[in-house]
């Protein structure tokens, strides 16, 4: 899959800060592989893994593959960054 991106709020640069319910998109080349929620993360292994919104496949990013960009922060994230 591949389109153009439409929203970059957060560039994430430590996986560590990405948590379950947290919707990120997935850019490769510039171009968007990936957008959905994170449903699981293994972040001293470098990578997370989201339900992608247009396919409903489970996709594994990995760190050093993608530019990984938050969308927008699960509410248990919210309380995990204060």
């Amino acid at each position: 899959m591949s389109t153009t991106i439409s929203h970059q709020e957060l560039h994430i640069r430590d996986l560590r800060t990405l948590g379950p319910g947290d919707t990120v998109e997935a850019l490769r080349h510039g171009d968007v592989h990936y957008r959905g929620r994170v449903e699981a993360t293994a972040p001293d292994h470098g990578v997370v893994w989201v339900r992608d919104d247009s396919t409903g496949c489970r996709a594994m990013l990995h760190g050093n593959v993608y530019d990984v960009f938050l969308l927008r922060r699960a509410m248990a994230g919210l309380a995990r960054a204060a």
